[in-house]
């Protein structure tokens, strides 16, 4: 249970932020309210993104990091969400779900950096 509460920790830490900052330098009509909405909504899927891999993957021993648990699904899962986001759905200008894409993101991310600074880290 530890485990997960620190991707927790360390998805809220790294991705609150990076979302908030993001919306104030894309956001054509910045409003606080809408910052706050942005960030209460986004924290879902952080959390998400910060323990889907181990739900996928239980860590049953430190060797449990495999497809999931790689830089390539990351570097995937980024990419298609950039497209969808910005190629095919035509309006995107301060719509939420971008930012919970890339809270999502976020929070992926940051499970991977966690895992990569622990034994039996990344190959």
């Amino acid at each position: 249970m530890s485990r997960r509460l620190t991707h927790l920790a360390a998805g809220f830490i790294l991705g609150m932020p990076l979302v908030g900052i993001s919306y104030y330098f894309f956001a054509t009509d910045f409003q606080y309210l809408q910052l706050t909405l942005i960030l209460s909504i986004s924290t879902i899927p952080i959390f998400i993104g910060s323990i889907l891999p181990d739900l996928i993957e239980r860590p049953t021993n430190s060797m449990h990091r495999k497809f999931f648990h790689s830089w390539f699904m990351l570097a995937l899962f980024f990419i298609s969400s950039f497209v969808l986001a910005f190629v095919v759905i035509p309006r995107f200008d301060d719509q939420i779900y971008i930012y919970l894409i890339f809270g999502f993101s976020l929070g992926y991310f940051s499970h991977l950096l966690l895992d990569a600074t622990t034994k039996g880290s990344l190959q």
